[in-house]
């Protein structure tokens, strides 16, 4: 009895080992697919999510009367704050620079992508740190646009080719 009890013992061990074997293997291969499909799947939401948030930023920054006055003050080199015979006040001008940090914000958490940071807001950005008037205000003001201040510094690191022609040193 007791070797008959140890035949089917071996007996079943190399049927676990047999088909479990194959079995585990399956079962390993299949949680790389899944694993592999999940990180795909993921990849393409963040995708969505770094568009969708380019375009909510591009709303909030550009479909606003006043930053829209404050870009065109800049662009054509006249003043911006009412103090300086300019349209606009210095709330106006922090709802502006304040959009900066933001973007910035978002840009930090992973939301946005480079190309979608240099492609919407490096030229802006850029243009407003090359205003004297502005130069001067974040001077004035060194606590507050820290989020101006870092997508400077993010501008001229990235790798992206649509913040290359910001990278220049003057």
């Amino acid at each position: 009895m007791q070797k008959k009890l140890e035949r089917w013992t071996g007996i079943a061990a190399a049927l676990v080992t047999i088909v479990g074997l194959p079995l585990l293997l399956v079962s390993l291969w299949f949680a790389y697919r899944v694993d592999t499909v999940i990180s795909e799947q993921l990849g393409e939401i963040k995708r969505i999510a770094q568009s969708e948030n380019s375009i909510g930023l591009n709303t909030m920054l550009f479909n606003d009367s006043s930053n829209a006055g404050i870009i065109s003050s800049i662009q054509n080199n006249k003043p911006i704050l009412v103090e300086n015979g300019g349209s606009y006040s210095t709330v106006d001008l922090d709802k502006y620079l304040g959009a900066f940090n933001t973007v910035a914000l978002v840009y930090r958490d992973g939301f946005l992508s480079d190309d979608h940071l240099c492609g919407s807001f490096a030229f802006y950005v850029e243009e407003a740190n090359q205003n004297s008037e502005i130069k001067k205000y974040l001077v004035e003001y060194p606590k507050y646009f820290g989020g101006f201040r870092d997508l400077l510094a993010v501008i001229k690191k990235s790798k992206s080719s649509l913040c290359q022609p910001y990278q220049v040193q003057p």
